[in-house]
């Protein structure tokens, strides 16, 4: 920015030198002289020389400008900022005398003559902290105000880096291996999680949770990251906090959101996190200011020994799901403290995994190891208590071998379960429904809800099990194409 804020000045001074006024004293003891007046500059000026010398612009979509903070590009940074006091410090290089209470109204002359650009989304261009690598080339370009960034990773991209070993100490691929449980395809995905975790202009469409007890490396592969881009680039949300009226703003401007430490906190709303997931917009609040629009792509990864609940139940929620199992058990192994604390932090390293990284097989989907199909299955069933008793109960009992299986009695029996679960108060609102999605999905025939009633034949196979009287009349029931 030095370049910049000079050429200000030497914009200020000429404003000076070409606005100065000589004018002859009328009284007093210098009457006759003459005396040389700077005016200080109108609000106008100064905001004609900022546009002039600065890039200004909005980011986001449509025409609507109201909301939106005013970006300047930075040139030390290569990045665009919308920081307060960067804006005050251009106004008061071109002229000192420019009092601070004019700054706001500058800035809103400023606005008027400002245009709506959409941010930074190539998906093949990743800005690191010495430039922007173009993922196509490899190669490393120059920051420009052509780019519309707003952040980046810290560590810089160097060509062939040399992998270091620490004296034999430390192999970041054998580390890496050890917490996969030397699986390949979980080697494979954790890859694919650091290449999605460094473009926040990209977006994949999945969040990653790191699950599993006790000592197995996720919080050291989650420092990692931190290390690699930088933790003033990071935010630290965790799934619930996503529901919070003020939170989403600590996301501007990061490259990567890493929630450490998640409970099994019920989670009640997530559809501001599944936007962010896809790239979707949102609304950002912030306390005491104007809310606005903006579409962020930055990853989600989060870590923890339990997953959260969630009321969301679609499979919109599921298919956002990487949830990575981390097996490993190092309790009882030596500790090795470096490896968190010096070799993941050396510089070199990072360099190295960074082009890694960088030159990783380009996918378009994350791969799906069979532990984290089988990990995300079994959160299925744990969050949906109406596909855990399908699957536990109803399948089992041959229920969907019934022509027709009243709703009532299903739901008397899921009651049970449930109750069985330490399950009180159960929410069962559209259980029906549900039950008849899960059946089309997991049973053999063509399942639906719809008012009925059983003849005797029907009515016999339930003698001895349930209230034969009460399915003597019209009830809903769960219809079996396959067989009526």
């Amino acid at each position: 920015m030095k370049e910049l804020f000079s050429a200000l000045y030497e914009a200020g001074e000429f404003w000076r030198a070409e606005n100065k006024e000589i004018k002859e004293i009328t009284r007093g003891d210098r009457k006759g002289e003459t005396e040389e007046k700077v005016p200080v500059p109108a609000i106008e000026d100064v905001a004609k020389a900022l546009r002039k010398y600065c890039h200004f612009t909005f980011i986001g979509i449509g025409r609507t400008t109201d909301k939106s903070p005013l970006y300047v590009f930075d040139y030390d940074t290569g990045l665009y900022s919308d920081s307060a006091d960067l804006f005050n410090q251009l106004c008061h290089t071109f002229d000192t005398r420019v009092h601070p209470k004019t700054w706001d109204s500058i800035k809103k002359v400023v606005r008027l003559k400002t245009k709506m650009r959409p941010t930074f989304s190539d998906p093949t261009l990743i800005p690191v902290n010495n430039g922007v690598v173009n993922l196509e080339t490899k190669k490393l370009m120059p920051f420009s105000p052509d780019y519309v960034i707003t952040a980046k990773i810290s560590t810089d991209y160097q060509v062939n880096p040399v992998k270091p070993l620490f004296d034999g100490k430390f192999d970041f691929d054998n580390w890496l291996s050890e917490i996969a449980c030397h699986d390949d395809e979980v080697i494979t995905l954790l890859w694919q999680i650091m290449n999605e975790a460094i473009n926040p202009n990209h977006t994949r469409g999945k969040m990653a949770i790191l699950y599993g007890e006790g000592n197995n490396g996720k919080g050291t592969f989650q420092s990692l990251l931190i290390n690699l881009i930088g933790l003033s680039n990071v935010s630290a949300l965790k799934p619930d906090q996503f529901m919070e009226k003020f939170k989403l703003s600590s996301l501007i401007g990061k490259v990567c959101n890493i929630g450490d430490d998640i409970s099994s906190k019920y989670l009640d709303e997530v559809s501001d996190l599944m936007s962010i997931v896809t790239g979707d917009t949102i609304t950002i609040e912030e306390k005491h200011l104007p809310s606005y629009e903006v579409s962020l792509k930055l990853f989600c990864l989060f870590s923890g020994n339990a997953l959260p609940n969630a009321r969301n139940k679609s499979q919109g929620w599921y298919r956002r799901l990487c949830i990575v199992p981390f097996n490993a058990d190092f309790n009882g192994s030596k500790e090795v403290p470096e490896i968190k604390n010096i070799y993941l932090k050396d510089r070199q390293l990072l360099e190295w995994v960074l082009w890694k990284i960088i030159n990783i097989e380009p996918f378009e989907k994350f791969i799906e190891p069979s532990v984290v199909t089988k990990t995300l299955d079994n959160y299925k069933k744990d969050n949906d208590f109406v596909l855990s008793w399908v699957i536990d109960v109803y399948l089992p009992e041959e229920w969907n071998e019934f022509p027709k299986f009243p709703l009532f009695l299903a739901r008397e029996k899921m009651e049970d379960y449930l109750r069985d679960n330490g399950i009180d108060n159960p929410n069962l609102y559209g259980f029906g429904g549900k039950l008849v999605g899960h059946l089309n999905q997991l049973a053999d025939g063509d399942f639906e809800l719809k008012q009925g009633r059983l003849n005797v034949t029907e009515v016999n196979y339930f003698e001895g099990h349930f209230n034969t009287e009460k399915l003597k009349k019209s009830v809903p029931l769960i219809w079996n194409h396959k067989y009526v």
